[in-house]
């Protein structure tokens, strides 16, 4: 069954209930092409200089990524991790469940022609917890260029997240390409299986993917250290609170210094 694709002006609550059902959602055209090739082009000296640099099979050969130092090199990204759709919708999804989320991760991937398709997975296996009903995090994909199935939109398993790891797998020859033109965004959740396609045109294709967890969870990428105070100071107050610059609650990560729960100067 393909991925459901809503229009940009779908409502969140209508967005997150299929979201809930399917494991998976496309809001097609989300961002304006201006900020989509304001991201791509801060990426570029990124992608450029991880080329040549080894990488795990499960990354792939012929894929190049900008990890750790994402929001460094493109501070534009900011305005599509802060999207009030994608707060909206990350409320309805992970807020019943903790007081505050956070970024786990970012990570730009631009696929290059002749990559094999990445093995299909989901990107909560970092935590060693499962419980029913209980989601750990949500993924967003946004699109820097068109997707296609040819150029290796990402593949998803519709459903699969109704399947807990300790009792068997889904049937994961069951995938979905993302199809979906460059500025729209595909939302997962973090037990929906899925994994990059294979790029069998000519030309790369990019994307930048983001993952937002439960506030009380271990940070998947350490945003304190690899976005220091100064450099966080940069952005808005909700980019700041989604990098962990806040208690989660009154007690968890208290920051004496800062007794109002918030750890930067207010601007």
């Amino acid at each position: 069954m393909p991925i459901i694709t809503l229009e940009p002006s779908a409502e969140a609550a209508t967005a997150s209930e299929v979201l809930r059902r399917d494991g998976a959602v496309i809001i097609k055209n989300l961002a304006e092409p201006e900020l989509i090739n304001a991201v791509s082009a801060e990426l570029r000296d990124e992608f450029d200089a991880d080329r040549g640099t080894e990488h795990s099979g499960f990354d792939g050969s012929l894929t190049l990524r900008c990890s750790a130092s994402l929001l460094r090199a493109a501070p534009s990204a900011a305005h599509l991790m802060d999207h009030d759709m994608l707060i909206a919708i990350a409320d309805a999804i992970l807020l019943p469940h903790c007081a505050t989320y956070q970024l786990g991760s970012m990570t730009g991937i631009e696929i290059h022609p002749g990559e094999k398709a990445q093995p299909l997975h989901r990107d909560d296996s970092l935590y060693p917890i499962e419980i029913s009903g209980l989601e750990l995090q949500i993924g967003v994909m946004w699109a820097l260029d068109d997707f296609t199935e040819e150029n290796g939109g990402t593949r998803v398993v519709p459903y699969s997240h109704r399947f807990m790891r300790s009792w068997h797998l889904p049937d994961l020859s069951a995938w979905e390409s993302t199809v979906m033109p460059a500025g729209s965004a595909l939302f997962y959740l973090g037990s929906t299986w899925h994994g990059g396609g294979a790029n069998q045109t000519s030309d790369p294709r990019t994307g930048i993917i983001t993952t937002y967890s439960l506030g009380w969870l271990r940070q998947e990428v350490n945003q304190y250290l690899t976005i220091p105070r100064d450099r966080a100071a940069q952005f808005s107050r909700t980019i700041q609170n989604l990098l962990g610059y806040q208690c989660h609650s009154r007690y968890l990560g208290r920051f004496p210094e800062d007794p109002d729960g918030f750890w930067l100067d207010k601007h």
